[in-house]
């Protein structure tokens, strides 16, 4: 085999492992938008369970904003995940 040939066989591996890792990095982002997407759920079902409580009980006040900043953690994590799995051919101003 020629040093060419070695290069090419070498530089098909790489591209092979390459397309495995990003496989499972898709499996992952999938994984995490539905585990993401199932707590948003839960959460928001919550914030609404909580909602006229919050006047009247100091304890549901505090769940409540609890539970708000997590719905905020949550969309940043929804929308990473989307970003990852549906990237935009858009370049980000510099």
């Amino acid at each position: 085999m020629s040093t060419h040939e070695t290069h090419i066989a070498a530089a098909r591996q790489r591209l092979s492992s390459l397309a495995g890792i990003a496989a499972k990095t898709e499996a992952t982002e999938r994984r995490i938008l539905a585990a993401a997407t199932d707590r948003l759920g839960k959460v928001e079902a919550d914030i609404a369970r909580l909602a006229p409580r919050v006047n009247l009980d100091d304890s549901a006040a505090d769940a409540y904003q609890a539970a708000i900043l997590e719905r905020g953690q949550l969309a940043m994590v929804i929308t990473r995940a989307n970003e990852a799995l549906n990237p935009s051919d858009e370049v980000p101003f510099l």
